[in-house]
């Protein structure tokens, strides 16, 4: 039987990042669905987010099982709440933030060496960070993707809510669930090494790695289709779980 999934973009950007992958996804006999997160609104936070992609697990269907959740980027500090909420077949951050129990994302940020040092974002009177212009971003998310897919992309960029970065992470433990991360080697946002240490030690899993950089749902989707498929069949249901 297909796994189906549920997709939640990471900051600045809305579902239609994920259009390439759902496309290669139902070529192959899995259905999907795309998040759109309130990623513009000041008074949503993480906890928020996820009821956001709990309402799309149950919308996708649980019946005969349900979907995994995919969590790209800054979606990786709400995805691990959604199981609380309602059921999933497992989770996968996709070269993703994540958070550490009765931490802020912004005090993990502080004290570890998370994010590679680039310039190109701003913050509006609102706090909400944005990309000052269009080749900035696309030197940073999109470097690998076709010119008219990076320019595409990133003009639909918009703001991004510090929010859920200011939420103490409300579990205790993560989710007892199949979870898998997948390290993108050459992602200019997310350092790699932190990725691979994060997944080991939090997630308690061997992280599954990709070349390519931050976005492979645009810059490669078949290759990503292939790596989501192979890490969440039947019989790999522990998604490389160490713990």
């Amino acid at each position: 039987m297909p796994t189906n999934f549920v997709l939640v973009h990471g900051a600045w950007h809305d579902a239609r990042a994920w259009d390439p992958l759902r496309a290669v996804l139902d070529s192959r006999g899995s259905r999907s669905i795309a998040v759109d997160l309130p990623s513009e609104d000041v008074t949503v936070d993480a906890s928020g987010y996820a009821r956001v992609i709990a309402a799309a697990v149950v919308e996708l269907g649980l019946d005969p099982e349900p979907p995994v959740v995919v969590g790209h980027s800054l979606s990786g500090i709400a995805i691990p709440l959604v199981p609380a909420l309602v059921p999933v077949r497992g989770l996968v951050f996709l070269a993703a933030l994540i958070p550490d129990p009765g931490r802020t994302m912004a005090s993990v940020q502080a004290s570890e060496d998370v994010l590679v040092n680039a310039g190109g974002v701003a913050r509006d009177t609102q706090g909400r960070s944005y990309w000052t212009s269009a080749q900035a971003a696309i030197e940073i998310l999109y470097h690998d993707c076709p010119p008219p897919v990076a320019w595409s992309a990133a003009e639909r960029l918009r703001p991004q809510a510090r929010t859920p970065h200011d939420e103490p992470c409300p579990l205790s433990r993560f989710p007892d669930v199949p979870t898998g991360y997948i390290v993108m080697r050459d992602d200019r946002m997310i350092r790699p090494e932190w990725s691979r240490t994060a997944a080991a030690t939090r997630l308690g899993v061997e992280s599954v790695e990709l070349p390519g950089g931050h976005s492979p749902m645009l810059a490669d989707p078949g290759r990503l289709a292939d790596a989501l498929i192979a890490l969440t069949r039947a019989d790999a249901r522990e998604y490389v779980r160490r713990r």
